[in-house]
């Protein structure tokens, strides 16, 4: 029975541990000017605006993890397909979103790097637009 427990409390740890990984649904708005980003809550201040080519993200507390999830690195992509890539954008975490009405907000190059190609411009028009994210396991791969 004790063997029992530990292997149910083991996959029950490890199931809550994995959605870290799954892929959400929220919606993203971005920064005008990217030193927004650099001044932020994770300390990095100007170097920031060098990590992963400006491609930056200030994250809801959840994500933000009283600054544990500094340096995160998680893929967003919008689902507006005809204004969207599929890849979409790879971004890494620098500040603290306290923002209730996303779970991100991007640099201007990151939201811009979600688009097809032309079409830059466009997006910044929008603004505010669906997205679907999730970590990604290792945060050389933002770099």
């Amino acid at each position: 029975m004790a063997l029992f427990l530990c292997f149910l409390f083991f996959l029950i740890s490890s199931s809550a541990n994995a959605c870290d990984r799954c892929l959400h649904q929220t919606k993203v708005a971005y920064f005008s000017q990217a030193s927004a980003l650099s001044s932020g809550a994770c300390g990095y201040g100007s170097l920031a605006v060098g990590f992963n080519g400006g491609y930056l993200a200030a994250a809801v507390p959840s994500l933000y993890k009283k600054g544990a999830g500094c340096g995160a690195c998680f893929q967003i992509r919008c689902k507006n397909t005809t204004l969207c890539t599929k890849r979409g954008t790879k971004v890494i975490v620098t500040d603290l979103n306290q923002n209730n009405q996303t779970d991100f907000v991007l640099s201007s190059r990151a939201f811009m790097g979600m688009a097809n190609k032309g079409l830059g411009q466009d997006i910044l028009k929008i603004g505010l637009v669906d997205v679907e994210y999730k970590r990604l396991a290792h945060t050389n791969i933002c770099l």
